[in-house]
């Protein structure tokens, strides 16, 4: 994908869950949060969202007013970053709780996580939570010397590794559930080429975010406009509220790993 250069003002990044289908309704969102941060005296406001740069580029952006991060890249790379709570979404259970189904192909004799030994899994990133960390912990009761997968296929993206499968590329993928509602209601031509073999532990929805130099008032503010724009927020998102940020993450997701590691199966392998 080609890269933007990355503004050098005030950026607004709603990219964890921008797939196609969806830009147009994170396009309106904005305009609605962009309206009550300007509603509660918030000055400097951007008036479109960034598109077409790095992750890293957004959550190292010194001038970040309000994005989204994955709870594990934030917890053991940027928790410098203010957090500003949880989007709930409809059909994951918990409100601020997600979780990773495990997808195969239709027609694929798996009946277990047990019948994925030696199959190649498509992952979309190393670092990420859903794609990978939450179906470590998933099959590490089953893996061998560290091992369980015969290959890792990366991907670059949810979709892509949802893509991955259902063309015979990789035999199983960890797809957060928020992206797999996302893709069967844009693209459900994929997603019937798919089942759900198993459920991860559930885990916490990606974090709206704001930069570690913003002023605490302008924190306080972009709180209060994210909790009446949630009310407004365009069916296709499935955003049914706002919910704070629980005490203790960056710990869990540390024990997590500590956890991983007791068992010797510090890696998706």
């Amino acid at each position: 994908m080609t890269r933007c250069a990355i503004p050098v003002d005030e950026i607004a990044w709603l990219g964890m869950y921008d797939h196609a289908g969806q830009q147009a309704a994170n396009d309106r969102w904005w305009a609605t949060i962009r309206d009550h941060l300007r509603d509660v005296g918030v000055r400097r406001v951007p008036a479109t969202l960034t598109r077409g740069v790095s992750t890293a580029a957004v959550w190292g952006h010194p001038r970040l007013l309000l994005g989204m991060i994955c709870t594990r890249p934030w917890a053991l790379e940027h928790s410098g970053l203010r957090l500003l709570g949880h989007p709930a979404y409809a059909g994951t259970g918990v409100a601020g709780e997600h979780r990773s189904l495990i997808v195969v192909r239709q027609g694929d004799p798996a009946t277990g996580l047990a019948d994925l030994r030696g199959r190649r899994v498509a992952i979309n990133d190393a670092g990420s939570n859903t794609g990978v960390a939450l179906l470590r912990d998933a099959v590490a009761p089953l893996a061998w010397d560290g091992r369980f997968f015969g290959a890792i296929v990366p991907t670059g993206a949810h979709r892509v590794s949802a893509q991955a499968v259902a063309n015979g590329e990789a035999d199983v993928a960890s797809i957060d559930e928020v992206t797999f509602a996302a893709l069967a209601r844009f693209e459900p031509e994929l997603t019937g080429r798919l089942r759900v073999l198993a459920r991860s532990a559930p885990a916490a929805t990606p974090a709206f975010v704001t930069a570690a130099a913003t002023p605490i008032d302008v924190v306080a503010r972009l709180r209060i406009a994210l909790e009446r724009a949630v009310a407004d927020a365009p069916e296709e998102l499935g955003i049914t509220g706002l919910v704070a940020s629980r005490p203790g993450l960056r710990d869990r997701i540390v024990a997590q790993d500590a956890a991983a590691l007791a068992a010797g199966y510090p890696v998706l392998a």
